[in-house]
């Protein structure tokens, strides 16, 4: 798949003193398709424990490891925060789109505390010693736990989930878990700029393009956790994710080979679950069905995690779609990946570049954050600021949805 290697480069870590660090290659991606192997898996968890590696042996860890002992505390905290709020208008002052390729020290420091959330789900019930808090110490301990997966090939994509053996099963947790870390370091980071701040058990979710789900059930309200086991010998630190779900989330996902995984969702978690498998439009109209027949609440959160831009492939009829089921406000939050090629990369910039433009046209003031290098496509696409090609997030999109200026748009919502 991939020579080994490290793609995590410390440059933004400049505003911050470190301790000690090491050098790593880094890592050259291609243009196929994700392969679900050991090899695949191998190399996602290195790539991500050596980012949490360099943080860990930087001056800023000390001082945000606190943040962790209860987050949910700490990002609450935001509204009372007169310093957190200015440095995040500084952030925001550009015209609503954020690079981050040569981020401040404020916008570097937003990424650390989004690295560590997410790899407290890559560590998750381990206990690990201060002293081991290191790029290499991290990638030695994520080898052990790669290890037995590490030379299974790949699992063909016709073969259903549900039709695993239990090594593939294996591989499937250790995918989910990628999944899952890129969806937290992505919702970290607008949350820690004061975006979806809305409690957990208050949202009614709207996934579209969802996979298998896991990361629209799971990921996206992930709380992070770093707890001081030991005291003595430097200390012990265990890493843990509480795991939460919205009250109430529509998945949406047209692909029939998650067709009896959607069912079991929809026995299984019926009061919280409605997995519906066919296309947007369809699903959008039994929707609307369910909320004015059954009393099916209206959305608040919109979402599609690595959206394909195929999927939208028309900004206004999307969001005219999603107005017709939302509530009089709705957070939306979007992500793109790279695609499995130049081309589709390209489209799925461009779908952002139509989304933005619609929403700023109704005054909806988006925010868009590039969380790669900048220059040509093949720059870009070539080079994301955490993990890898096949498995990270590229550019995250927010707004805040307002009924009345989307229907002044449309003049008939």
């Amino acid at each position: 798949m991939h020579p080994e290697g490290l793609r995590f480069d410390p440059a933004w870590l400049h505003h911050f003193v470190f301790l000690d660090i090491s050098s790593g290659a880094i890592l050259v991606s291609d243009q196929r398709r994700v392969s679900v192997s050991g090899r695949f898996v191998d190399s996602a968890y290195k790539l991500e424990a050596d980012g949490f590696g360099a943080i860990c042996t930087s001056s800023i860890f000390g001082q945000i490891l606190p943040h962790f002992r209860d987050y949910e505390k700490y990002l609450a905290g935001f509204k009372q925060s007169t310093s957190r709020q200015k440095a995040v208008r500084k952030i925001l002052q550009k015209d609503g789109i954020v690079g981050a390729a040569v981020p401040t020290r404020d916008l570097a420091e937003i990424f650390c505390i989004s690295q560590i959330s997410a790899c407290c789900e890559l560590l998750r019930g381990k206990s690990i010693p201060i002293s081991e808090l290191n790029r290499e110490g991290m990638r030695l301990l994520v080898q052990q736990t790669t290890a037995p997966l590490k030379n299974e090939p790949d699992i063909p994509s016709e073969i259903p989930p549900d039709q695993y053996n239990e090594t593939q099963r294996g591989l499937l947790t250790a995918v989910n878990v990628i999944q899952n870390l890129d969806t937290i370091r992505a919702v970290q980071v607008i949350r820690q700029l004061g975006f979806l701040n809305t409690r957990s058990d208050s949202i009614r979710q709207l996934s579209l393009a969802v996979g298998n789900g896991y990361r629209d059930l799971v990921g996206l309200h992930a709380v992070p956790r770093i707890f001081a086991e030991d005291s003595s010998s430097g200390g012990i630190l265990k890493f843990d994710v509480l795991d939460k779900q919205a009250a109430h989330t529509v998945l949406i996902n047209n692909d029939p080979i998650y067709a009896r995984h959607f069912s079991s969702l929809n026995n299984k978690q019926e009061e919280r679950v409605l997995a519906l498998n066919m296309d947007v439009g369809q699903a959008i109209d039994i929707l609307v069905s369910k909320q004015k027949e059954s009393g099916l609440a209206k959305r608040n959160l919109v979402v599609g995690l690595r959206i394909d831009h195929r999927k939208i492939p028309n900004a206004e009829d999307f969001l005219h779609q999603v107005t017709a089921v939302i509530d009089q406000s709705a957070d939306l939050f979007l992500t793109i990946g790279a695609g499995n090629s130049q081309s589709e990369f390209e489209g799925r910039l461009r779908c952002f570049d139509d989304l933005f433009n619609v929403l700023s046209r109704a005054e909806l003031k988006p925010l868009r954050i590039l969380m790669h290098k900048q220059g040509s496509l093949e720059d870009q696409r070539s080079s994301p600021l955490f993990g890898n090609i096949e498995y990270t997030s590229y550019q995250i999109l927010h707004c805040k949805l307002l009924r009345k200026k989307l229907g002044k748009i449309y003049n008939r919502l």
